[in-house]
């Protein structure tokens, strides 16, 4: 069945069968077991998709998807079927397509997704610090915390904060999400290794990944696989270690640059907060500077030979 578009669609006359804040999921005529997935170059902050896009943003995302599976993971599955220009062998030939589409899509498989966003914390920051700990308010995770945590404070070993997926991403209870599916264990186990693996990775490049959100489903076989998207700009948060300094906001290298900017504007008045924002060129540049940073900083390549070398 095809979904109906709440955002201008990157392929127009593609099969959409779901549309997320980034990316748009498109059903492929001759493979029903197979799904194209574009990431777009829409911003999203505290759950409000805003005017303003952040142009290669996309390219980026699936660059780093790309190197996070192919140099990084050890024996972690992935839903990635396919990536570069061997996107096209999957889609129709009859058609024309956007000249970078090879570089911002992936063929993926259909997988049973779990309703649960699946997040790690490595150190007291966000939602963690901002909604509870720093209130002085129980944390919704089921968590036990010591007293006397200050702002980026490293929590070891990293702390299991999942959300329900919706359009609210609300907290849920770790012990409650694990009581609804048997598989679920497995499914945390995984998720929980690729961020072990990714931030000794980072390490070795000076980058701390702070938190990251991870996706898993089941294959026919109910075997979990990483789904989505795992350790970009979007859904992690990346500082320099020499950065940071316990009690202080750190300079953040990711998404948190857009969620501060629209605080700001929501806070200062004349703008209902949730209303979708447009962002200044300075913010949109410093944005994508940003993201460039974590992805060459982590890869050791620049975008274009990464593109160039996978991508064809």
């Amino acid at each position: 069945m095809q979904a109906q578009p709440k955002y201008p669609l990157y392929l127009s006359d593609a099969a959409l069968i779901h549309q997320g804040k980034v990316r748009d999921t498109y059903a492929l005529e001759c493979y029903p077991d197979l799904l194209l997935m574009v990431a777009t170059d829409r911003i999203s902050t505290h759950d409000v998709v805003h005017v303003s896009m952040v142009p290669g943003k996309g390219q980026v995302l699936t660059a780093m998807t790309v190197y996070w599976s192919k140099y990084v993971f050890q024996d972690i599955p992935t839903h990635i079927v396919a990536y570069g220009k061997k996107i096209y062998e999957y889609l129709p030939r009859d058609q024309t397509y956007p000249d970078d589409l090879h570089l911002r899509a992936i063929v993926v498989q259909r997988v049973d997704m779990m309703p649960f966003e699946l997040i790690f914390r490595a150190r007291m920051a966000g939602s963690l610090w901002n909604k509870f700990y720093s209130q002085g308010k129980p944390d919704p995770y089921g968590l036990v915390l010591p007293p006397g945590l200050h702002l980026m404070d490293r929590l070891e070993p990293p702390v299991f904060t999942p959300t329900e997926k919706s359009e609210t991403d609300d907290p849920v209870n770790a012990d409650f999400m694990r009581s609804r599916d048997s598989r679920y264990d497995e499914a945390i186990a995984l998720a929980r290794r690729a961020y072990d693996e990714g931030r000794n990775r980072a390490a070795v490049s000076g980058i701390e990944i702070i938190d990251a959100k991870f996706e898993v489903g089941f294959d026919q076989d109910s075997n979990p696989i990483l789904a989505d998207e795992w350790m970009t700009g979007d859904c992690a948060r990346f500082v320099e270690s020499r950065d940071i300094c316990v009690g202080a906001e750190p300079p953040w290298m990711d998404k948190e640059l857009f969620r501060q900017d629209a605080m700001h504007q929501w806070n200062r008045g004349g703008v209902v907060k949730g209303t979708p924002l447009v962002f200044s060129d300075e913010v949109i540049a410093g944005g994508m500077r940003a993201y460039r940073k974590i992805f060459e900083g982590l890869s050791g390549f620049t975008l274009e030979e990464f593109q160039q070398s996978q991508f064809g």
